[in-house]
């Protein structure tokens, strides 16, 4: 009787850019190259483990591997010309030797200096840097107290960077059940403390163009929206129409809304916003759009967009599914995967 053939240990070799060998190890079968490093102690760039973020990019030099998603979301059209691939969702099918991806960052020191509540659970949470940073609008950064007592966890810049870079920085951060460094964050009496900052890193940034563009946001999932936005209106990229889907529980998880307005006012296309509520009591005075996010997506605010997605990975899923159906091209899709510390991943 004949079986299927049971998936074999494969051997991985880290080399650097000179070609050189960095390490060599073995992984479990079915075990990802990503997770196979961290268990071997290799210092592998990753953030989400979730195939939404691309930190965890390199490139495959040799050998063969099977990918778990598709990967043309995140990487550009270069990187997968030159092979390369997401370390967390690819599964070697043969021997393989992969490029490490620069796992090199600096970090920052700094204060946890105010904490501004936007609703129950979501905080903007601001801290004073030593020395100032730079990033792109839609990035996000690796968090932690500076003693170490807590791991640390990945937060999408609130807002876009000054020229030069910025020394005050700020996150929305929802305070997740059983989330222990979104409680520490959001905790008032940890005001003062000192924090270290790192790993600025992600994809999920403005493309120039002339398309119109389409932001959905769930929950903290407006941090980077927000930045996107902020930073198009300097680089005078708010001659295109803006859709924005904000999709949140009820009426008192709605947050941002008049400052959101008031850089509506500033753009000079058009720029609409529409919350959608998922869980809004039917004998309430909500007279705006019911449901989840991906329903409120038609042909009308979505289709021939540029679009860019932020919140929990079931909400990026369906909506990606409804952006494709309307035909959006892959190219133009861009998103960020936020996730809580019981998926391992980032925590937005």
């Amino acid at each position: 009787m004949f079986g299927f053939p049971k998936a074999k240990p494969q051997q991985v070799t880290l080399v650097n850019d000179a070609g050189e060998t960095v390490t060599t190890f073995t992984l479990e079968p079915k075990e990802t190259l990503l997770n196979g490093a961290l268990r071997n102690g290799v210092d592998f760039p990753y953030s989400c483990k979730v195939g939404g973020c691309a930190s965890c990019k390199c490139q495959l030099v040799e050998g063969k591997v099977k990918e778990l998603t598709d990967k043309s979301y995140l990487l550009s059209a270069e990187e997968l010309q030159e092979n390369y691939i997401l370390g967390c969702q690819s599964i070697p099918k043969s021997e393989v030797v992969v490029r490490m991806p620069d796992a090199s960052s600096a970090t920052v020191p700094g204060t946890l200096t105010s904490i501004h509540w936007l609703t129950h659970d979501i905080a903007e949470v601001h801290l004073k840097l030593d020395s100032s940073v730079t990033y792109r609008p839609g990035q996000y950064a690796s968090v932690a107290p500076a003693d170490q007592s807590l791991p640390a966890r990945c937060y999408s810049f609130a807002h876009a960077v000054d020229d030069g870079g910025d020394s005050a920085v700020s996150f929305f951060v929802r305070k997740i059940p059983g989330g222990k460094l979104s409680h520490w964050l959001t905790d008032s009496d940890n005001l003062g403390k000192a924090i270290t900052l790192s790993a600025v890193a992600g994809d999920c940034t403005l493309r120039e163009g002339t398309a119109a563009i389409v932001c959905l946001a769930g929950g903290s999932g407006l941090s980077p929206i927000v930045a996107i936005l902020e930073g198009a209106l300097k680089s005078g990229q708010d001659t295109r129409p803006v859709q924005l889907l904000f999709g949140a529980r009820g009426q008192e998880d709605l947050y941002y809304l008049n400052e959101l307005n008031a850089l509506g006012e500033k753009w000079r296309a058009d720029f609409t916003i529409t919350p959608v509520l998922s869980d809004e009591p039917q004998d309430s005075d909500w007279q705006g759009k019911r449901g989840w996010l991906a329903d409120a997506i038609t042909a009308d605010n979505a289709a021939g967009h540029q679009a860019y997605l932020c919140g929990p990975p079931v909400m990026i899923d369906t909506c990606m599914e409804k952006l494709k159906g309307l035909s959006s091209a892959p190219g133009q899709i861009f998103f960020d995967r936020f996730s809580d510390q019981s998926e391992g991943g980032s925590a937005g």
